[in-house]
């Protein structure tokens, strides 16, 4: 057991296992008293006024209470980020990172005027949305047995929330920055004879150099609940 979770550990990309860490340390920390949780909380006026600039990224990392989406929020990092991660982009660090940047960046503007104290489960919605965008036509499964595919996906979840009794605004917002990275970065190309206007810093590159071509499989083909498994 010990093995499989180390070799699990071992083999999740750089950033999602950034990610993973940070949401999965920060969140417990929190819960369990050993942080205020109200320092992890985007707040304008903190950050301007006192210079608590680490709310920046607490904000994307701090999941809330600990229960059910919480536990769903580390799954679908895991899974739909390793895979985005490894087989959309190719394993290379620079790349991903430059989307969860592009991405966190735009959350930001809702999150400070909206506001949106939270913003992860924007961020895992940005890559649910893109991951599903690249893979259009996987068959999944979710609560009841409702078949779909994957194109529906990140809609299915704003959906779902709304029925559990939520307003799913940080989703919203998160499927719509994630639909403007991928019209920028594949629609666009594709209309205006492969003219691109968004690009990987130099920076990153140079920080991050690529260090493989193509990454193992990380699945990604959705959560197939099965029949008879509740939520």
């Amino acid at each position: 057991m010990a093995g499989d979770l180390e070799t699990w550990w071992r083999e999740l990309p750089p950033v999602t296992k950034f990610l993973f860490a940070g949401s999965f340390s920060l969140t417990l920390a929190a819960n369990f008293g050993l942080v205020n949780p109200m320092l992890l909380l985007l707040d304008m006026n903190s950050i301007y006024k006192r210079f608590e600039i680490w709310r920046l990224v607490t904000a994307f990392l701090f999941q809330g209470s600990l229960g059910f989406a919480f536990l769903m929020n580390l799954m679908f990092l895991v899974q739909y980020g390793g895979s985005v991660e490894n087989q959309t982009f190719g394993g290379v660090t620079a790349d991903y990172l430059t989307f969860i940047l592009f991405c966190s960046a735009l959350l930001l503007v809702p999150g400070f005027f909206v506001p949106l104290p939270i913003l992860g489960t924007g961020l895992i919605l940005s890559i649910i949305y893109y991951w599903a965008r690249k893979n259009p036509n996987v068959p999944m499964t979710f609560m009841f047995g409702l078949r779909f595919q994957s194109m529906y996906f990140p809609w299915v979840l704003i959906g779902f929330r709304i029925l559990l009794g939520g307003f799913p605004l940080s989703e919203i917002c998160g499927a719509l920055v994630g639909h403007l990275y991928f019209f920028l970065v594949d629609v666009y190309p594709a209309t205006n004879g492969g003219r691109r206007i968004l690009f990987t810093p130099q920076f990153l590159k140079d920080l991050f150099p690529p260090t493989r071509v193509a990454a193992a499989a990380a699945g990604g083909a959705g959560i197939n609940w099965g029949r008879g498994h509740r939520l």
